[in-house]
């Protein structure tokens, strides 16, 4: 209770997994206690849960399950309802598709005064068929239990407007985009660090261009592949270096193939690192040939760190690039564009240095969390 005896206003804000709001709402659920609201997450149970009690009043374990599933999905939204009710929030900010989904359903049926839907990208867009049709349909009725959509990138706006998903509501973009920003005290340019070049094996006098993430079919490793392949058989001599997780059904097949490049590109693969600033460090140039995202995080922590990117105009991606200032556009699936875009940038390091000058400078001026957490937080609350 505050000084005066009153109860604090609650706001509740959600993921379906509690990685993504340790991770993505941190200076959100900052900027809501600075606001005086009584802060609790409901995200699923998972050993990140633990990393939330300092940013919320209250951690609920509520299981939610990623896919479609209606059984669970309806047994979700009973525990939803009877939260809210218990609760009874000023505010509701849900994000992530499931998360999204049942908050913004609970919220409406208990009518919460103040709901949110956070889009932070569009699955459907990977999706074909039935899928893709229930997919949309979800995506309608989140909409239409909020009072307003909020979308990470202008991108991601324009293209849930355009397919109709916005349920007539406004969909507004905050701040710059970005579900929330990025540290560039954190993330700052550093030199080249050659003791860890050469554990990894790599040349320092040969350029690196790095992939972070997963190798799956949405983020483009054909398109990679294809882009390396072009730009060696035009004698460009580069490095690649992948890090991250990869542990999806078609992760494997696309690493085999890429260890196949090893006689025209030196490939070097890497598990997932809490701390990659150090290998961002080491690379010249950061390759994303996604197909689609929200805003991409790891486009701003690599300007952060004075490094330009070369990614798609695939939604999401298109917003984390000045073409031709901070990096270099090409169409998405279109593995040749990206390997002469690749090779334009490893053969001119005047050009990579200025890209990497405006790329910093971009996010510096655009993209402080502190900026885009405070323009969310305006939206959640209907100020």
């Amino acid at each position: 209770m505050t000084a005066r005896g009153r109860v604090p206003p609650r706001a509740v804000v959600s993921s379906t997994i509690p990685i993504t709001a340790a991770s993505f709402y941190r200076e959100t659920l900052e900027e809501l206690g600075e606001r005086g609201y009584e802060v609790h997450v409901v995200t699923s149970p998972g050993a990140q849960t633990a990393t939330l009690a300092d940013l919320a009043q209250t951690v609920h374990a509520l299981p939610m399950h990623r896919g479609v599933a209606p059984l669970k999905d309806l047994l979700g939204l009973a525990r939803w309802i009877l939260l809210l009710l218990r609760l009874r929030p000023a505010v509701v900010l849900g994000g992530t598709p499931k998360a999204g989904l049942l908050s913004m359903m609970a919220a409406r049926i208990t009518g919460v005064p103040q709901r949110t839907y956070l889009l932070q990208g569009l699955r459907l867009e990977g999706s074909s068929g039935t899928q893709r049709r229930i997919l949309a349909v979800l995506e309608k009725v989140a909409s239409r239990c909020s009072h307003r959509v909020v979308a990470v990138s202008p991108s991601l706006a324009r293209e849930f407007e355009r397919l109709g998903l916005n349920a007539g509501r406004v969909v507004a973009v905050p701040h710059h985009g970005s579900s929330h920003g990025v540290d560039t005290q954190h993330f700052a340019p550093r030199p080249k660090d050659p003791e860890l070049a050469a554990g990894l094996g790599l040349e320092l006098a040969v350029p690196v261009v790095v992939f972070i993430g997963r190798l799956t079919a949405d983020k483009g490793p054909d398109t990679l592949i294809r882009a390396l392949t072009s730009a060696a058989e035009r004698g460009c001599v580069l490095q690649l270096l992948v890090i991250g997780a990869q542990d999806e059904p078609d992760s494997a097949a696309y690493l085999e193939r890429l260890q196949q490049l090893g006689d025209r590109v030196r490939v070097r693969v890497l598990d997932h690192i809490d701390d990659v600033r150090p290998y961002l460090a080491l690379s010249d140039l950061l390759v994303l040939p996604t197909r689609r995202e929200g805003l991409p995080n790891v486009v701003l922590e690599a300007a952060a760190m004075g490094k330009p990117a070369v990614t798609t105009t695939a939604t999401g991606a298109i917003d984390s690039v000045v073409d031709g200032v901070t990096g270099l556009l090409v169409g998405p699936d279109d593995g040749d564009g990206m390997g002469r875009a690749i090779e334009q940038l490893v053969s001119d390091a005047a050009l990579r240095d200025r890209m990497g000058r405006a790329s910093r400078d971009r996010a510096v001026q655009d993209f402080q969390p502190g900026d885009v957490a405070r323009a969310i937080v305006d939206h959640a609350v209907g100020a």
